[in-house]
């Protein structure tokens, strides 16, 4: 069987989870990353033994053995390394939520018809049993017709820090990052509806008052 080699764009904080789960794929390993940060790849070396580092991903990709990427930067700049990688000829498997904005969104979306190339946003709820059990009830009509649907999304009162909290690189915030999980499910086990109106509330306060983590300090 064919090993798929894969390279990592962005090695902060949810690389890791990228790492710690490919790490017990067979036929699959990380054998390249790049980051801004050196002490990100110094990491990436010691941990996770990959060896092949860059700061800047172009160079990343133009390794030929290279199959696929794992984009991990922060949400705002999802679209620059995945439509990159996607015109290297790389397969793309990037974080969720897609990007900060349609138009970046659509951007990705286009080189990857473009290209021919693979391009998967991580939503991994599709693939956990209570949602494949769910989708096949709803796909064998025992619900009828689906319609109306309510979600709830919630996390504990911390929050990642980081770029998660900063405007520049955080996107659409909570509502993306956590709640993109429920609105995907939804509508996925309904077949994607088409929209006919939009509305959101955005508020910030617990992040405020929250004292234990020193990254929410950070502006």
């Amino acid at each position: 069987m064919k090993t798929v080699k894969l390279g990592l764009i962005g090695a902060g904080g949810i690389s890791q989870a990228h790492c710690r789960a490919m790490a017990k794929v067979d036929g699959a390993e990380i054998i390249a990353a790049s980051d801004l940060i050196q002490a990100n790849l110094d990491r990436m070396e010691e941990r996770w033994g990959v060896t092949n580092l860059f700061t800047d991903y172009n160079e990343m990709l133009k390794m030929d053995e290279l199959d696929a990427v794992l984009v991990c930067t922060p949400t705002a700049v999802h679209a620059p390394p995945t439509v990159a990688a996607l015109k290297a000829g790389k397969h793309v498997l990037c974080e969720k939520p897609m990007e900060a904005t349609q138009d970046a969104a659509t951007e990705m979306v286009r080189a990857a018809h473009e290209t021919g190339n693979i391009l998967m946003i991580a939503l991994k709820l599709r693939y956990t049993p209570q949602v494949i059990k769910a989708k096949s009830i709803v796909d064998a009509g025992t619900l009828g017709d689906i319609y109306y649907a309510e979600t709830v999304a919630d996390r504990r009162r911390g929050n990642p820090g980081g770029s998660f909290i900063r405007k520049a690189t955080a996107g659409l915030g909570a509502a993306a990052d956590i709640g993109v999980y429920a609105l995907d499910t939804a509508l996925y086990l309904m077949g994607h509806p088409k929209p006919v109106a939009v509305s959101g509330i955005t508020s910030n306060y617990l992040s405020l008052h929250n004292t234990w983590n020193p990254a929410l300090k950070e502006t």
